[in-house]
């Protein structure tokens, strides 16, 4: 997937590598290359749909997505909500910045390089930056004549479109479970290689890869090098050195932490939404209490909380199916107008619409989404150590009636995933109290797998067994003291 201005043939010097060993697949954007616009406004979720429908159609069941740029958030994309699909990503200067602010500087700025609505100048700056092909060359000659072709509308409709979902990119990316490889070269003015380090802190089971003696392109710089470390990645994953050190990781984990809060995107204003046990909404500390009954707008926020940009038509489809569409989708314009005014959004304007798309935008916390990151991390964790000290702070989190909340059909399907994982890990902390002598800690995280499947027999037996071991323990104690 290309970039901004690019199109399917800035790929061309490095699709004969690549051809060695995979099929391709590459196509414009939507108002790039030989791709119609159409007439909706540029978004990320379209962006994001045109590429699924294009591997549904061809019947691609998994692949490994390489974009570039704005491609990449394409290929960020498909992996948060494709993940079944994506075998690995391969990101080259990906357009993630600290904090979000920056993220709009940066396009005002590409939009200042405009005179006389002419896109030439602008081309002028972008082009020579971001390879390192001279002026006269046929490969620089190419890269104008496809940026030519992209109306300033479509240019700049696309970088609005990122930097409205920027924040979402970045809280959806810290839950990441696939390899992911960030490509820089050493001479890109535009993302420097100490950006793609960065990125790597935040993202999760991700590595930062550099490509000696090119710029931005480094598939069109140096296309050998480039397929040859992208190959060599994808047939090995993420295979970044650990240390098996205690006291290396804990330092490596707090390097990690204080960067992470210095990486959070701040906003002065906040969306606070609690779903964990109870259902409570605050907008900058003050509480919404009253009108969350009405008109579908508790559903509708927690619906939005957990999916933050979604289509018209696919939360109607969720939420109510059995009705009509035309009917649902009337409806949805009342219930948006009534969540609107009870979240302040025409003074605060977390809530984002178009007309297919709707977006919650900004500081946004919840402690269920925080919950869930957490769970995917003590998930996938494969170092038996930590993933003890993570399961220790889920549980601790944990509550019988936390997920009580949660009834609507579309996430009890979720709600069970999640269910499914912590029976799993509630068994795995219980075998691992068990190894250290802990019976009663045994007791209660099996208590927990109950808790997730009432009916399992296995599992009852285990905690039959466990007492009646505890029992004789108490018993041998008492007779010790007593002699």
């Amino acid at each position: 997937m290309h970039g901004a201005g690019m199109n399917l043939r800035s790929w061309d010097l490095i699709v004969p590598y690549l051809q060695q060993h995979y099929h391709i697949l590459r196509y414009d954007l939507r108002g790039h290359g030989l791709s119609d616009k159409e007439p909706d406004k540029l978004a990320w979720r379209l962006l994001f749909e045109d590429t699924l429908f294009l591997v549904e159609q061809l019947n691609i069941s998994s692949f490994f997505a390489v974009g570039h740029g704005a491609g990449s958030i394409c290929a960020v994309l498909l992996g948060i909500f494709k993940p079944e699909m994506v075998l690995g990503c391969s990101l080259h200067s990906i357009p993630l910045f600290f904090p979000k602010s920056t993220a709009a500087k940066f396009t005002e700025h590409r939009r200042s390089l405009v005179q006389n609505n002419s896109i030439e100048l602008l081309a002028d700056h972008v082009i020579p930056n971001i390879t390192l092909y001279t002026s006269d060359s046929p490969e620089i000659s190419q890269l104008y004549e496809g940026f030519y072709k992209v109306s300033l509308e479509t240019y700049f409709e696309l970088w609005e479109a990122f930097v409205d979902i920027h924040d979402e990119i970045f809280v959806q990316l810290k839950g990441n479970t696939k390899p992911v490889v960030i490509v820089s070269g050493d001479l890109d003015p535009i993302y420097p290689t100490y950006l793609s380090g960065l990125q790597t802190t935040y993202i999760p089971n991700s590595q930062c890869m550099t490509i000696l003696n090119s710029s931005n392109m480094t598939f069109y710089d140096q296309p050998e090098e480039t397929y040859k470390q992208i190959h060599h990645f994808f047939q090995n994953g993420n295979a970044s050195p650990k240390s098996e050190d205690a006291f290396l990781q804990a330092l490596h984990n707090e390097l990690f932490e204080r960067l992470d809060e210095q990486n959070q995107v701040t906003s002065e204003n906040i969306l606070r939404v609690d779903l964990l046990n109870h259902f409570q909404v605050f907008v900058n500390g003050e509480q919404i209490v009253e009108g969350w009954n009405q008109r579908y707008a508790k559903q509708i926020l927690i619906y939005l909380v957990i999916n933050p940009s979604v289509t018209r038509e696919q939360l109607c489809d969720d939420l109510w199916g059995n009705v009509s569409t035309g009917k649902a989708r009337h409806n949805l314009r009342m219930y948006l107008t009534h969540l609107r005014k009870l979240i302040k959004n025409d003074e605060y304007h977390f809530l984002m619409l178009d007309k297919e798309h709707i977006y919650l935008s900004g500081n946004i916390k919840c402690d269920l989404t925080a919950f869930i990151k957490l769970l995917e991390k003590a998930w996938i964790e494969q170092d038996s150590i930590h993933k003890q000290q993570l399961c220790t702070q889920l549980f601790e989190h944990l509550h019988k009636n936390s997920f009580s909340t949660l009834s609507d059909n579309w996430i009890l399907r979720e709600r069970d995933k999640w269910e499914e994982k912590l029976f799993t890990l509630s068994q795995f902390m219980s075998e691992r109290c068990l190894e250290s002598g802990e019976i009663v800690k045994a007791i209660k995280y099996l208590e927990w797998a109950i808790h997730f499947q009432p009916e399992n027999e296995e599992v009852l037996k285990q905690i039959g067994d466990l007492y009646l071991s505890y029992s004789q323990l108490e018993q041998k104690d008492l007779e010790k003291q007593s002699s």
